[in-house]
């Protein structure tokens, strides 16, 4: 059974069994290491970050530490989660070449964009 809470050591998402330690973990660091990578786009930007909370659904599956969003433009909300570190930053890459083949494509922001 995959944890719930886990902290950023370095490159390695650890899961941290106690709450008391987690919460402390989170008060002093998380905002240090939330974002793992921002790239502005034309309308917006794609944002990946730690998640620190395992998102699976399933026990059986692995844990979902991080997030890539799409703010703005043609993928707004778009998201995807990942396990590890390495995903999250090969995905981060995958969603801002879809995001900028998205703009070669239309060169004005959709209906009701607001600009990150």
């Amino acid at each position: 059974m995959m944890g719930r809470y886990y902290i950023l050591a370095g490159d390695a998402a650890v899961e941290e069994p106690d709450f008391g330690r987690w919460a402390a973990w989170h008060g002093d660091w998380y905002e240090r290491v939330r974002c793992i990578d921002r790239t502005p786009v034309k309308f917006g930007a794609v944002v990946t970050v730690f998640l620190g909370v395992n998102m699976a659904a399933g026990e059986s599956q692995p844990p979902l530490l991080f997030e890539t969003r799409v703010m703005g433009g043609w993928l707004a909300n778009k998201w995807e989660r990942y396990s590890t570190l390495a995903e999250a930053h090969s995905g981060h890459q995958a969603w801002v070449a879809k995001v900028r083949e998205m703009e070669e494509q239309h060169e004005l922001p959709p209906p009701d964009c607001r600009v990150w």
